[in-house]
């Protein structure tokens, strides 16, 4: 493959970060987590959804309004019925959607209604609508074909990069086996591989990879476990019914908990979730208190019980990282012992300590906080000096 092609990695190693809406992103730190049903059935259908996700760390919904079946006498989707259904859903509930396309017609009537359009595993080499997707400048989430190499998925990307739309996103949604055992084969290999080929943000769909709402949740754990970047869900407020993919649907609550599952490990490999706290109120409407039972109404106290919990859960992540960032400075400040030891210089420099506290009083823009950090600073030489006189070296601080 060329390294002149505009979706290799480059020498930097420094990845791509497409932003999909206002604050939500992919290819950075935070993950973007998709979710919803296969196909958009009906305006009831997408309130359950978009209320039930809404705040819980879903980045954006997903729902198909134009769908490729294997049968011509099976469920087409809604067409522009579903993408007002979706629109309808997205303003109220405040959350990106994405949909598929699968020919230009219908990318050009989508881009304006989706936050992101969706190139799906059977038009992975579909050249002739890459290349027009190339040129309305929309994200766009790009599926592997069905028995697609990892070249060919990422020369694939570069038909649209070629046409100037930057904003591509890989999706490793499974590929054909001789197995039955699942409906294709997850290649999690695959996506730690394309992390090293390409700069590009990449996807994992576990719903279509095993074809088993029971298998979802395992492979979307494993999944962030590798370093993708994100998941695509199918979730349905009853999976049983769905009219598409019924099997690999998963139910709200499933959704749910697998995203709570997921938060540790994204925790571990330094990533996070959605902020719900960052997501706009709900806009309700005139006609609102009768929607129906199954829609959720959060009043004053309950959204500021979700941001309170939120908010926690960001105390956790920072808490996290800063305890990481403890062991390595005081790791560093034992290893500073021993050499000040061979060295036979003094073990503890008061203008150093001086240096640092002024260097972090400094780091801070609040001079509250600057004062409470200098503070915590003083316990965490004073915690150094303790761990090399039990390394039994001398105590100077690093």
């Amino acid at each position: 493959m060329s390294n002149q092609m505009k979706a290799s990695q480059n020498e930097t190693k420094k990845r791509t970060i497409v932003e999909i809406a206002d604050g939500i992103t992919v290819g950075g730190r935070s993950l973007l987590i998709v979710a919803g049903p296969c196909s958009v059935e009906s305006e009831e259908q997408m309130e359950i959804v978009g209320s039930a996700l809404r705040g819980q760390g879903v980045s954006a919904i997903r729902g198909g309004c134009y769908k490729p079946r294997t049968s011509p006498y099976a469920f087409q989707g809604l067409g522009e019925e579903g993408l007002n259904i979706l629109s309808n859903m997205s303003k109220k509930y405040s959350l990106p959607i994405i949909t598929e396309v699968m020919s230009e017609k219908q990318a050009d009537i989508a881009v304006h209604t989706a936050d992101v359009l969706q190139i799906g595993s059977r038009n992975m080499q579909n050249f002739e609508l890459l290349k027009h997707i190339g040129t309305l400048r929309k994200p766009v989430i790009l599926k592997r074909g069905l028995a697609a190499t990892l070249e060919e998925l990422v020369s694939a990307a570069e038909y649209i990069l070629a046409g100037g739309n930057t904003q591509v996103i890989l999706c490793e949604r499974g590929i054909r086996s001789y197995d039955n055992q699942t409906r294709n084969v997850l290649d999690l290999g695959g996506v730690v591989a394309l992390r090293e080929m390409t700069h590009l943000p990449i996807l994992v769909d576990p719903s279509h990879a095993c074809g088993r709402r029971e298998l979802v949740a395992d492979l979307a754990r494993a999944a962030i476990a590798c370093g993708a970047d994100g998941l695509m869900i199918e979730c349905h407020p009853d999976p049983e019914k769905s009219v598409s993919d019924a099997r690999q649907a998963i139910s709200m609550q499933d959704m749910i908990d697998i995203l709570r599952s997921i938060e540790p490990i994204a925790h571990a490999v330094g990533r996070t979730l959605c902020s719900p706290h960052l997501i706009k109120p709900v806009q309700e409407t005139p006609d609102a208190e009768n929607a129906g039972n199954n829609v959720h109404k959060m009043n004053g106290y309950e959204s500021l019980m979700a941001e309170l919990k939120d908010l926690r859960r960001e105390i956790d992540r920072s808490d996290s990282k800063i305890a990481a960032l403890l062991e390595e400075r005081l790791t560093l400040a034992i290893r500073v012992g021993e050499l000040k030891q061979e060295l036979k210089i003094p073990s503890r420099d008061v203008a150093r300590e001086r240096e640092v506290i002024d260097l972090v009083g400094l780091s801070c823009s609040d001079p509250r906080i600057s004062a409470k950090v200098r503070s915590i600073y003083e316990r965490i030489m004073e915690a150094s000096r303790q761990l090399q006189v039990e390394n039994s070296l001398p105590s100077r601080v690093a």
